[in-house]
């Protein structure tokens, strides 16, 4: 899923990307979706990778959350994927998300 925001002030082309896989599981019996990945785009390439951690729910429901951060103080549900791109410089927080 990209959300697709255009120029923002210095950042070029913005796009925020949600990295969605699904799985069946058998003891639901049921496909269960799980967010593994968040990744910030801008200047058309990726400047930043968040995996995601706890961010699943069966497929015909939705997931909701007050908070999904990078930030301690919201339990951080986005970690820094590596050192090596600009991950660390971000502090991304979504209020309400829900997918």
């Amino acid at each position: 899923l990209s959300l697709k925001f255009g120029d923002i002030g210095s950042l070029k082309g913005l796009v925020i990307r949600l990295l969605l896989t699904t799985s069946y599981y058998h003891l639901s019996v049921q496909n269960w979706f799980s967010l593994h990945r968040l990744q910030l785009l801008y200047n058309h390439s990726v400047q930043a990778t968040f995996n995601a951690t706890r961010i699943h729910a069966p497929a015909s429901y939705s997931y909701h959350c007050k908070h999904v951060s990078s930030l301690q103080r919201y339990d951080a549900l986005l970690i820094p994927s590596s050192a090596n791109d600009l991950s660390e410089l971000w502090e991304v927080t979504f209020i309400d998300f829900q997918v």
